[in-house]
C-alpha cells in the first residue's frame, strides 16, 4: 500500500481516501467494501475504485478491503487528528474461479476464467482511454486491440468494418446488450456510429459462434455492454476538437431511483471534408451526426426486472471532391457521395429469476434504418428492418449450468433505387432452437458444448455445435481447446460493393449460404514477480471457410460487381501473443498477431488481400492518482498486406503508428490532449488513393490499407460527477 498525508484540516477527526486495485492488472475495483475493523465506519469503492471515510476519530485501525475473488487486504494504519490520507490498496486475486470480471457474450452470467469458450473482455478502463482519442466511434477501440483490425471499405465516405482472424468483416457479427442489430445495410457504418461514452465493457469470442447467436457469427461476435443505472448518480460530459476542425459533444447521465433506473446518451459529432495531401480529394469525409439513446430499468419485484432501450441516430456524410458544389449530378461534374443516414432502435428485455438456480429471459428487438445516398450523382436508396426475439431457459445443478432457448430474426431489405430492379431485395425469416450445457468434470475440467438449429425460409437448414474444453490446474493458470461452426445468409453487402456505393452491384442469382468451421487453443497465465505483475496469453487459431461469396474479378475491369460463390475453400491460420506488465504507476501491455488467409477458387490460390501476415503494439501507460495524472505512450506495427485493384503496387508497405496522450484532472474537470499519428503515416504519403479525372467524376478509389487522416491532434475537457 502507497500512503501519502496531506496538509491536516482544522477539525479534531481525520479523512481517509483512496482507491482498490488488481494487484495484477492494476484495474481499478469496483464496489469492493472497504472499512475500519471494529468500527462502523466503511465505504463502497466507486466505478473509479475510489473510495472515502470521514470523520474519523484519531487512533490505530486495523484497515480492511474485500471484494468477491480476491484475498482479503489488511493492514494496520495510525490516524492522527487532521489527518487526510490517501491510501492505494492492491488486492490479490484469490481463485481465478470467483474473478468478478461477468461477461455475458456466452449468453449467460459467467466469470471470464469459468467460461471454457475464450472471451476477451476490454474493460471500463480501456474504453475510457480510448474514448478520449476518438470520442465519436468505437473503431479505435477496436483497432488497437490484438487479433482485430477495422478495414476501411470506402476511402469517400469513410465507412469500415471489423476484421477477425484474416475474415472479411462480414462475417463478424455486432451485438448491443446481446442484441444483433449491425448487419446488412448497417454494417459499413455500425462502427463509425457508436459511440463509446455509455459503454461499460466490449467482450469479444473469435471463431464460429453461430451456436450461439445464429448466422452471421462466422469469424467472431463482439458484444458492446452499455452501463446501467447505480444508486449513485453518474454524470459525464465531454467536449472535443481536432486539428482537421472536428468537434464531439457528448454526455452520459445514469441514476437508480429504487424500483427505477435511467441512463441518457445524448451527442453531436461533426466533421468538415478535409484534405490531407491536397490533391482535391477529401481523405476525411465530412459528417454531422446527431446520436440519443434512452434506457429505461425497472424492478416489477425482486425476481423480476425489465429494461427497453431506443436509439435514434441521424447523420448526414459527403465525401469526394473538395471543390463540387452541392448540386454536382451526372457526368462531367466533380465526384461527390452525398449519404444520409437515419436509424431507429428499439429492445427491451425481461430476466425472471424462478430461484436461485433458475432463469427465463426474454428479448425483443426491432431497427429501421433508411439510406438515401448518392454516389457521383447516381442513386441509391434503401430501407432496412430487423425484428430479433429470443427466449431462453437456464438451470443449474451441481456440475452442469444447462440452457434451453428459442430465437426469431426477421430481416427485411428494400432497395429504392428507381433505376435498378427490385431484385436486390430480400426478405429472410429465421426461426431457430437452441441448447447448451456446461458440465464442471472436476475442479480442473469444464466442457461446454451446445448446438443451434436455424430453419433460414430462402437457404434451408442448418446445424452449428460448438464445443469447447477448460483446464484450470491453479488459480493462476488456464488452457481451453475448442472449436465451432457458422453459417451466413449471402447479401450483395460485400466490401467490393460497398467500395463503389453499390452502383453497378448485381442481384444475386444461384449462390448458396456459407459455412464455416474454426478451431482455437489458447493458454493463459498471471502472476505476480517480486513487485511486477504478469500476464501471458498464447492463442491459435484455424478456420475454413466454403462458398465464400466473393466478387468476379472479369466483372470487375468492367466496373460491374458481379457476385457469386467461390469455387474454392477459404482457409486462415493465425496466432496471437499477448503479455501485460505493471510496476508501481506503469503498465505494459504487447501484443502480436500473425495471420495468413488464402482463397482457392477456379483452381487458383491466392492471399486475401489486406490481411497483414504480421502486426504488432506496445502501450505504455504511466498514472498517478495522487497527482489526478495520467500519461500514455503507443506504437502500432502493421506488416506488408497484398494488394488487389492497385494500379501502383501488388503489396503494401510496412508502417508505424505512434501516439502520444495526456491527462490530468482537477476535481470533477478532467483535461486531455491526444497526439494521433505523430509521425504522420498515411497511405497517400506512397501513392494517390484514387486513379482517373477528379473533376469529372470518371475516377475509381482504391482499396485502403493505411490511414488516410494522417497526423491528428485532438484534446478537449471532460466532467464528471
Amino acid at each position: 500500500a502507497v500512503v501519502t498525508i496531506a496538509p491536516g484540516s482544522p477539525a479534531q477527526t481525520a479523512i481517509l481516501t483512496g482507491i482498490a486495485r488488481d494487484a495484477v492488472t492494476l484495474e481499478p475495483l469496483i464496489s469492493a467494501n472497504v472499512s475500519l475493523a471494529g468500527t462502523s465506519q466503511g465505504a463502497a469503492t466507486s466505478p473509479e475504485g475510489t473510495f472515502t471515510i470521514r470523520r474519523i476519530q484519531p487512533g490505530f485501525y486495523s484497515l480492511r478491503a474485500s471484494f468477491i475473488g480476491y484475498t482479503v487486504y489488511e493492514r494496520p494504519i495510525s490516524i492522527a487528528a487532521n489527518d487526510s490520507l490517501f491510501v492505494e490498496l492492491l488486492l490479490q486475486p484469490a481463485h481465478v474461479e470467483e474473478e468478478e470480471v461477468v461477461v455475458t457474450a456466452t449468453r449467460t452470467m459467467r466469470n471470464i476464467a469459468d467460461v471454457p469458450v475464450r472471451v476477451e473482455a476490454i474493460p471500463q478502463e480501456e474504453v475510457e482511454e480510448k474514448l478520449m482519442m476518438t470520442p465519436s466511434n468505437v473503431a479505435m477501440l477496436l483497432n488497437e486491440s490484438t487479433g482485430m483490425r477495422v478495414q476501411t471499405t470506402s476511402a469517400a465516405s469513410n465507412t469500415a468494418n471489423l476484421r477477425i482472424q484474416g475474415l472479411n468483416g462480414r462475417y463478424t457479427q455486432i451485438l448491443t446488450d446481446g442484441i444483433p442489430n449491425f448487419g446488412g445495410l448497417s454494417a459499413g457504418f455500425g462502427l463509425t456510429q457508436l459511440p463509446p461514452l455509455n459503454l461499460r465493457q466490449v467482450e469479444v469470442i473469435k471463431g464460429a459462434t453461430s451456436a450461439l447467436y445464429g448466422a452471421d457469427a462466422i469469424s467472431g461476435v463482439v458484444n458492446f455492454i452499455t452501463k446501467d443505472p447505480k444508486p449513485q448518480p453518474e454524470l459525464s460530459v465531454i467536449l472535443n476538437g481536432t486539428t482537421q476542425r472536428g468537434v464531439d459533444v457528448a454526455s452520459f447521465y445514469a441514476q437508480q431511483f429504487s424500483d427505477f433506473g435511467l441512463t441518457i446518451l445524448a451527442g453531436r459529432s461533426a466533421q468538415p471534408l478535409h484534405d490531407v495531401d491536397g490533391d482535391g480529394f477529401g481523405d476525411v469525409a465530412e459528417f454531422e451526426r446527431y446520436t440519443l439513446v434512452p434506457k429505461v430499468l425497472v424492478s416489477a419485484s425482486e425476481n423480476v426486472k425489465l429494461r427497453a432501450t431506443l436509439g435514434i441516430l441521424s447523420e448526414k456524410r459527403i465525401g469526394g471532391s473538395m471543390i463540387a458544389p452541392s448540386s454536382a449530378t451526372g457526368s462531367d461534374s466533380p465526384y461527390r457521395e452525398e449519404i444520409s443516414s437515419h436509424r431507429i432502435d428499439l429492445a427491451s428485455q425481461l430476466d425472471w429469476s424462478i430461484s436461485g438456480s433458475e432463469a427465463v429471459t426474454l428479448k425483443l428487438a426491432g431497427m429501421t434504418l433508411q439510406r438515401d445516398a448518392s454516389y457521383a450523382g447516381l442513386p441509391f436508396n434503401a430501407t432496412q428492418k430487423l425484428f430479433y426475439a429470443d427466449a431462453q431457459y437456464s438451470i443449474i445443478t451441481n456440475s452442469h449450468s444447462i440452457l434451453l432457448g428459442t430465437a426469431f430474426n426477421l430481416e427485411e431489405f428494400h432497395d429504392r433505387t428507381s433505376v435498378v430492379s427490385s431484385a436486390r431485395s430480400y426478405h429472410h425469416a429465421v426461426p431457430a432452437v437452441f441448447a447448451q450445457d456446461e458440465w464442471k468434470l472436476s475442479e480442473m475440467w469444464t466442457v461446454l458444448a451446445s448446438g443451434r438449429l436455424d430453419f433460414h425460409n430462402r437457404f434451408g437448414r442448418f446445424f452449428t455445435p460448438r464445443a469447447s474444453l477448460l483446464y484450470r490446474p491453479s488459480a493462476t493458470f488456464t488452457m481451453r481447446i475448442g472449436g465451432g461452426t457458422g453459417f451466413k445468409s449471402p447479401t450483395i453487402f460485400v466490401e467490393e460493393a460497398e467500395e463503389v456505393g453499390f452502383r453497378n452491384v448485381r442481384p444475386l442469382a444461384n449462390v448458396h449460404a456459407e459455412r464455416a468451421t474454426s478451431g482455437s487453443f489458447d493458454m493463459n497465465w498471471r502472476g505476480i514477480l517480486d513487485e511486477v505483475g504478469m500476464s501471458f496469453n498464447l492463442a491459435i487459431n484455424v478456420s475454413r471457410l466454403s462458398n465464400a461469396l466473393i466478387a468476379d474479378q472479369d466483372s470487375l475491369t468492367s466496373n460491374v460487381v458481379y457476385l457469386r460463390n467461390a469455387t474454392g475453400p477459404t482457409l486462415t491460420r493465425g496466432g496471437e501473443v499477448s503479455a501485460k506488465f505493471t510496476y508501481l504507476n506503469f503498465r505494459l501491455s504487447l501484443g502480436y498477431t500473425y495471420v495468413y488467409a488464402s482463397q482457392t477458387d477456379e483452381g487458383r490460390a491466392y492471399e486475401l488481400a489486406l490481411n497483414p501476415r504480421h502486426s504488432f503494439g506496445a502501450v505504455l501507460v504511466w498514472e498517478s492518482h495522487e497527482l489526478a495524472a495520467k500519461v500514455g505512450i503507443e506504437n502500432y506495427w502493421t506488416g506488408s498486406q497484398g494488394l488487389e485493384r492497385n494500379p501502383f503496387r501488388d503489396r503494401s508497405p510496412e508502417y508505424w503508428i505512434t501516439g502520444l496522450i495526456a491527462e490530468k484532472a482537477f476535481g470533477h474537470f478532467r483535461l486531455f490532449v491526444n497526439l494521433e499519428n505523430i509521425f504522420d503515416t498515411r497511405q497517400t504519403r506512397y501513392e494517390p488513393i484514387f486513379v482517373g479525372n477528379l473533376q469529372s467524376g470518371a475516377i475509381r478509389t482504391l482499396p485502403v490499407y493505411a490511414p488516410l487522416e494522417g497526423r491528428v491532434i485532438n484534446g478537449g475537457i471532460r466532467f464528471i460527477l
